[in-house]
């Protein structure tokens, strides 16, 4: 499909069947202008999309595209930590292909080129809803992972088992909620049962992969971070770390009708990683790249064709309201956000096309209102007023941790943060971490990590009373990151950012947890619009986060490569192929 056509396609799609866009592509070659700002999804649609059907209808096989090239070189900012889809290290960010979009196929996909419907991949025929907690699926038959074992509901079930357990790298409860021990039917039906009522459980399973569970079990660590065993488009045939990762499109592949699953048609892909996104932009233009990624617009008009899009994600300071002496105080988290002329700070950095946002999720996200995602005043008297009320001693320094590289312009950002914060008598540095390992040290040593360390935190929730636990072992501050929330539903932070039971929150709270756990259940519709809702009010009211914009991409293509971007940082090597 030619690409200018399949946009105005789209569009189209979006006008007629949304409320607003999630995402407005621009096509740009050489000095073609700028995209207009992207909008999201309106809340009614996102809630309307998150009712599933009571039961899917199974897929129909794809007719495969073409290529007309075999091979094609991909660039991304960071080196992934592990190719592992179950390691540590492995996450949703864009360059951790290597284990997640290339290779792995999960239960399902949120297809944005049509009303951000819910589609299965290809693992799965249809699903069904049996009783508010469980899910009933039937698995296609003939799918086989990429070493050859068998797929069926037992290894379905140990890759649903092993999502569950908050404890596990990579781990997708943060998105379905508490998941038991699934239960097989017979050979191709499996049940899903939730750890409560679970109304858009099949939307959140976005996340959920599966490996095979003979050679995961039999595996050394250290080689489950080198291979993923998944059935997805790809299959990993050579990992160098620091140099490369390579794919074959995988042969035994079982496509179906959704664009997301389709055979995919460039035979090899490689992989690189370059931290600069003007060598980044330099690799496509010289041809030594097809696709780069996150160069930004001042490099856009330097590569051959470039296209931009939302990320469905907010880039954001968690701040750490359970450890640090001082952040613990609303009213000095409230201080360090008026501290910061955040519209000022953005229009400098980004010659005032990106707007500044107030709320942890993406626009349209049900649970967001204009008044809990409204920018903070730029009020550097008043932060002097409100450090003053809550006794800020300046002893106690508040710094940040970033890490270069993870956002175009990210640094820069941070560095202007620590610069407003200082202006207004708070004590803080700027700790950048070039190692990503090290940098998800920091954002993983989170209330979560004492589920495994110590089984009576379960009943205490006692976060607060307790020492940072490993692998940081001290006080995160606060710590950068462009959080994603794909589900387009509060249901997302609940379960990560907002709770006791994961690696990565700063907050925990018993009343949170509880109130959480209740709107997680209740069904799509105006009660669970108003139920989430009152979760992002008290975020906004409590300071947790402290957000700065809805990242955008822009991404540089070779002149005869079709590709579109996903409405979040997403790359399906499937949905690649040169045009000549």
């Amino acid at each position: 499909r030619e690409m200018k056509s399949s946009y105005k396609l789209r569009i189209t799609q979006w006008v007629t069947g949304l409320v607003a866009m999630v995402i407005l592509v621009t096509v740009a070659c050489g000095g073609a202008a700028a995209p207009a700002a992207p909008v999201a999804p309106a809340a009614t649609k996102a809630s309307s999309a998150a009712a599933a059907p009571a039961a899917t209808a199974a897929p129909q096989v794809m007719e495969k595209a073409k290529s007309a090239r075999d091979t094609a070189t991909v660039v991304t900012e960071a080196e992934p930590a592990a190719v592992g889809a179950w390691s540590e290290g492995c996450s949703a960010e864009i360059h951790s292909i290597g284990c997640q979009d290339f290779v792995s196929d999960y239960i399902t996909w949120i297809d944005d080129r049509n009303d951000f419907e819910v589609v299965l991949l290809s693992g799965f025929e249809s699903y069904e809803q049996m009783a508010p907690d469980r899910w009933r699926f039937k698995l296609r038959p003939g799918v086989k992972f990429h070493n050859g074992e068998p797929w069926n509901a037992e290894a379905a079930k140990f890759g649903i088992d092993y999502n569950a357990d908050p404890t596990n790298p990579s781990a997708s409860i943060t998105w379905t909620g508490p998941i038991k021990p699934a239960e097989v039917v017979d050979e191709f039906t499996m049940d899903v049962v939730c750890g409560a009522p679970c109304p858009i459980y099949p939307r959140t399973g976005i996340f959920t992969d599966f490996q095979a569970p003979k050679w995961f079990q039999a595996a050394s660590e250290a080689d489950r971070s080198r291979m993923t065993n998944a059935f997805g488009p790809y299959r990993i045939i050579d990992y160098q770390p620091g140099i490369h990762t390579k794919f074959e499109a995988y042969p035994d592949y079982l496509p179906n009708d959704n664009f997301f699953s389709q055979a995919a048609v460039i035979p090899f892909i490689t992989h690189v990683y370059r931290a600069e996104a003007t060598v980044r932009a330099a690799m496509v233009s010289t041809g030594e790249a097809d696709w780069v990624a996150d160069i930004g617009f001042e490099e856009a008009e330097k590569v051959p064709k470039w296209v931009s899009g939302t990320t469905a994600e907010v880039y954001t300071l968690i701040l750490d309201t359970v450890f640090h002496p001082e952040l613990k105080k609303q009213k000095v988290r409230l201080a360090l956000a008026h501290a910061i002329d955040c519209q000022g700070l953005l229009d400098s950095l980004f010659q005032s096309r990106i707007k500044c946002w107030g709320a942890i999720s993406m626009e349209g996200t049900v649970g967001i209102t204009p008044e809990n995602s409204a920018v903070r005043e730029y009020n550097p008297e008043l932060s002097r007023q409100l450090l003053k009320e809550a006794g800020y001693d300046p002893v106690n320094s508040i710094d940040v941790n970033t890490r270069p590289g993870s956002n175009i312009r990210g640094l820069e950002i941070m560095e202007a943060t620590v610069t407003y914060w200082r202006d207004v008598g708070v004590t803080s540095e700027l700790n950048s971490w070039g190692d990503l390992a090290k940098a998800r040290e920091v954002q993983t040593s989170g209330c979560g990590r004492f589920y495994k360390l110590d089984e009576t935190f379960k009943d205490k929730l006692d976060c607060d009373q307790r020492d940072p636990p490993g692998p940081y072992f001290t006080s995160s501050h606060a710590y950068e990151v462009a959080t994603s929330n794909e589900i387009l539903d509060q249901q997302r932070f609940n379960n990560s950012r907002m709770n006791c039971s994961n690696r990565s929150s700063r907050v925990c709270r018993r009343d949170l947890q509880e109130q959480a756990k209740a709107a997680n259940a209740v069904p799509a519709g105006p009660e669970r619009r108003k139920a989430m809702e009152a979760m992002l009010d008290i975020a906004y009211e409590e300071v947790f986060f402290i957000p700065f914009m809805q990242v955008e991409y822009v991404y540089g293509l070779s002149e005869d490569m079709e590709w579109q971007p996903y409405y979040a940082p997403r790359l399906r090597g499937n949905t690649m192929r040169f045009t000549k």
